[in-house]
């Protein structure tokens, strides 16, 4: 009976794009509530101003008040500077008012008038003369024309008030909505999730007991896990090669529609700024901001994005075509090969000002070629890379035998890594230390992947400050059977 795997597998691949469309709804529902947030806040910087606007309403009234209160004082010539004081008072709040209501044109419509009437007051007074008052129209009675203006001025802003409290509780009844599919939405994806990881923990636990019930002929049952492992192995090298091919498609129409978006974006700005030559009257308040920072701002996002992740894809397809490659065993003299490893980094350790210094008698080992020098090289240019600023990299690798080992110890007296990170740092897309120097946390997790794959191993010791050492054990003589599948 042949057994078809690929129902499970499509089934378990149609549950893990659910619980990725679920967190990809999360992460919109998210932005549907920040979007929200702001915008509950430009309502409240509104209501705000309206308040701000009534102060300068009152503060015109009053001062009005006080000038024309002069006309019923004798002293009026020793009272001046008081007299001054008001007028400049009155002056600063029909400028405020003014500058705070310049996108309304209906309160910049009643300026004028309160001018007018001020002018009339300060003739009243005897603050100004005729001439100084010029041909300004009268009022028959000054205050009360006034305070019908002020009631005119603070009706307008509590009608904008009243219509800025209604789209604030619009707003709140939208984010409650937000908040009640973000809830519904977290219960989905963590049902989702539950019965996945159910799915994943049955089929490791039948698993394991296919492994307690294949005890007899210890030997034998390992030599085919071990193959059954390694077959699974190139399933997952196969599986991410594919992945990356698949991600890279939608990736380079996202690259080509920014493109797109890009020269849109230089279009829009070169028809605002002939809107802003011809018509200047037809362009609405932050058009200006959208086009030239908002929209530029986000294109941007978009490419350094979409550039980082095709360099992931690209890390991860490398992955995968050296996983497959075949190893070709062969006797190697580390000496030559090391020289050969530290010339093609010359031009590096040139730059850096770093000194690398290869010990002698280098063991002789029997190995893969290419896997040992990508090992090595991948060590020393670290090496040279995470240098400890204001101190030239000096590098020193030694090599001998340990028994059916060849042991190489790689030091440098660079940065450092914490404790910490001693297993973090060969994960896969995971760095130590300050993220000050280019890569995308590759080198490490490839460097183990490989000396795994020579059924070797490798360690660390570090002091922050101080520098590395990466101890690499490989075998004196490489055989198939000593490879680690990983």
């Amino acid at each position: 009976m042949v057994l078809d795997l690929r129902a499970p597998i499509a089934l378990r691949g149609k549950w893990i794009g659910m619980i990725l469309l679920g967190f990809v709804a999360l992460a919109g529902i998210v932005g549907s509530a920040a979007i929200l947030m702001t915008m509950n806040q430009r309502q409240m910087d509104g209501v705000a101003h309206a308040y701000q606007v009534e102060r300068q309403v009152s503060a015109m009234r009053v001062s009005l008040l006080r000038i024309d209160s002069f006309r019923r004082k004798k002293d009026i010539e020793r009272r001046a500077d008081e007299l001054k004081t008001y007028r400049t008072r009155l002056d600063s709040a029909i400028a405020s008012f003014r500058t705070l209501t310049s996108d309304n044109p209906r309160q910049q419509a009643r300026v004028p008038l309160l001018e007018a009437l001020q002018a009339q007051v300060l003739l009243d007074v005897g603050a100004i003369t005729k001439e100084e008052f010029g041909e300004s129209i009268r009022v028959e009675d000054p205050l009360g024309m006034l305070d019908v203006l002020t009631k005119a001025m603070q009706d307008e802003e509590l009608r904008l008030q009243r219509f800025r409290n209604a789209e604030m509780r619009r707003i709140q009844y939208g984010f409650y909505v937000v908040l009640g599919a973000a809830g519904l939405l977290l219960i989905v994806v963590g049902l989702l999730t539950f019965v996945s990881l159910r799915r994943f923990t049955r089929d490791l636990v039948n698993s394991r007991q296919a492994l307690r019930d294949a005890n007899a002929g210890l030997e034998l049952a390992v030599q085919e896990r071990t193959a059954d492992l390694k077959r699974a192995n190139g399933e997952l090298q196969r599986f991410a090669y594919i992945v990356s091919h698949d991600l890279r498609s939608p990736l380079v129409n996202v690259m080509g529609f920014t493109s797109e978006l890009e020269i849109a974006a230089k279009r829009l700005g070169e028809m605002l700024e002939e809107a802003r030559k011809t018509r200047p009257e037809t362009l609405f308040p932050g058009t200006d901001e959208l086009i030239e920072q908002d929209l530029p701002e986000a294109i941007h996002f978009i490419r350094t994005s979409t550039q980082k992740m095709d360099r992931l894809i690209n890390a991860i397809l490398q992955l995968s075509r050296q996983g497959s490659r075949a190893l070709m065993p062969a006797w190697l003299d580390m000496n030559r090969l090391l020289a050969d490893v530290v010339e093609t980094l010359k031009v590096r350790a040139e730059q850096a000002g770093a000194q690398i210094i290869i010990a002698p008698n280098q063991p002789e080992i029997y190995g893969d070629r290419v896997a040992i020098e990508q090992i090595l090289s991948n060590l020393i240019e670290n090496a040279i890379k995470y240098n400890q600023p204001g101190r030239p990299p000096i590098i020193e690798v030694t090599g001998r035998r340990i028994g059916t080992h060849a042991e190489f110890r790689v030091t440098d007296n660079g940065r450092g890594i914490d404790p910490g990170d001693f297993e973090r740092v060969f994960d896969l897309f995971r760095r130590s230390g300050a993220q000050d120097r280019p890569g995308e946390g590759i080198g490490l997790a490839h460097v183990r992947a490989v000396v795994y794959r020579l059924g070797g191993s490798i360690l660390i010791e570090s002091e922050l400050g101080v520098g590395s050492t990466f101890i690499l054990s490989i075998p004196l003589h490489y055989s198939e059977e000593q490879s680690q599948v990983s």
